[in-house]
C-alpha cells in the first residue's frame, strides 16, 4: 500500500502548518498563562484559594447569577463578596477611592435588589464588580483595558455623527456621546483600583466639556469647529488613562504601536483558532487519504445501489 508523491507532499504541507502555527499558539498561551504580580503573592493563589481569587470568582457568580435575574443567589453572592472584601488582605490591594467606589456599589446593588422591578439593572452593577475585582487579580493585563479599543469606536461615531452634517446630526453625536459615558461608567471602578483619580476624573471632566460644546453650538454660541477642538481632548483624556506614566502600554508584554489590547488579544487567540483548524483539517485529511487508499488496493467495486 504505497502513498502518492502528491499526497505524501499534502500531508508533509499540513504537518510544517501545524508546526509552525502551533509555536505561535503556544508562544500566546505562554504570554497568557505568565504570572501576574497578584498571582505571585502567594502560592495558593495558583490553585484558585487565595482570597484575590476567590473575589474574583465570587464576581464572575454574581456576573451570572444577575444575568439570570436570580434575586436570591444575587443577594447570598453580594453578602459574601462584601464580607471578603472587608479582609485586609484584600483591602491592600487597589486604591482607596477605588474602594470607595466598589462599597457603594456593593450597597447600591443591595439596595436594588431587594426592590421590584430593578433586574434589568443588575448585570450592569455586577458588570463593574467583575471588572474592579479582575483589575486587583491580574493587575498586569486587567480585563478593563480592553475598554480602550470601545471608547475609540465610540468617539468615531461620534466624530462620524457631527460631521454629516444631515439633520440631527448634533442630536446624533450626543446619543453616541451618552454611549461613550455609558462604557465608561461600566469600567470606572476598575480603573480607579489601579489609576490615580485624578486621571479618571480628567476623562469625566473632558466628556462633560464635550457634551456642553455639543448644547453651545446647537444654540448658536460657539463655532462648529469646536466640537472637534473637544473630542480630540476626549481622546487625549483616554489615551492618558489607558497608558502607563511614561506613554507606554499598559501591559506587561510589548504591543505593536497603534494596537490595543482587544485587538492584541484577538489577534492571539486567532493563532490558536487557526492552530485548531489546521490540525482538524490535517486530520480529516488523512482519513479520507486512508479509506481511498484502502479501496484503491482491494479495488472493492461500489454498488449503483448505494447511491439510491
Amino acid at each position: 500500500m504505497s502513498m502518492r508523491p502528491s499526497s505524501l507532499f499534502a500531508l508533509l504541507c499540513s504537518a510544517v502548518i501545524i508546526g509552525v502555527l502551533a509555536m505561535g499558539s503556544f508562544a500566546s498561551l505562554a504570554a497568557a498563562a505568565a504570572p501576574t504580580p497578584a498571582a505571585l503573592n502567594t502560592a495558593p493563589d495558583k490553585l484558585g484559594s487565595s482570597p484575590l481569587s476567590k473575589l474574583s470568582q465570587l464576581t464572575d457568580q454574581l456576573y451570572t447569577a444577575a444575568n439570570d435575574a436570580n434575586r436570591q443567589v444575587v443577594y447570598t453572592l453580594l453578602q459574601r463578596i462584601e464580607g471578603l472584601s472587608a479582609y485586609d488582605a484584600i483591602r491592600s490591594h487597589g486604591t482607596e477611592a477605588g474602594w470607595a467606589a466598589f462599597d457603594q456599589t456593593v450597597k447600591q446593588m443591595k439596595q436594588e435588589v431587594s426592590e421590584k422591578g430593578t433586574s434589568q439593572h443588575w448585570y450592569l452593577e455586577a458588570a463593574k464588580l467583575k471588572l474592579a475585582s479582575d483589575a486587583l487579580y491580574r493587575p498586569t493585563v486587567p480585563l478593563w483595558l480592553q475598554y480602550e479599543g470601545v471608547l475609540k469606536d465610540d468617539e468615531n461615531r461620534i466624530k462620524v455623527a457631527w460631521q454629516s452634517q444631515i439633520e440631527g446630526h448634533n442630536a446624533a453625536a450626543r446619543v453616541n456621546l451618552d454611549i461613550y459615558r455609558d462604557h465608561m461608567d461600566r469600567f470606572e471602578i476598575a480603573a480607579l483600583m489601579q489609576r490615580d483619580e485624578t486621571q479618571i476624573k480628567g476623562l469625566k471632566d473632558q466628556i462633560t466639556y464635550t457634551e456642553r460644546i455639543l448644547a453651545a453650538v446647537d444654540g448658536g454660541t460657539v463655532k462648529p469647529q469646536e466640537v472637534l477642538y473637544a473630542l480630540d481632548g476626549l481622546d487625549a483624556a483616554s489615551s492618558r488613562l489607558f497608558r502607563l506614566s511614561d506613554g507606554q502600554p499598559a501591559l506587561a508584554e510589548a504591543i505593536p504601536p497603534g494596537t490595543t489590547i482587544g485587538e492584541y488579544r484577538r489577534g492571539s487567540g486567532q493563532i490558536v483558532e487557526m492552530f485548531i483548524a489546521a490540525f482538524v483539517m490535517a486530520v480529516l485529511g488523512f482519513a479520507g487519504w486512508r479509506k481511498y487508499s484502502q479501496y484503491r488496493d482491494v479495488g472493492e467495486p461500489v454498488s449503483r445501489n448505494k447511491f439510491k
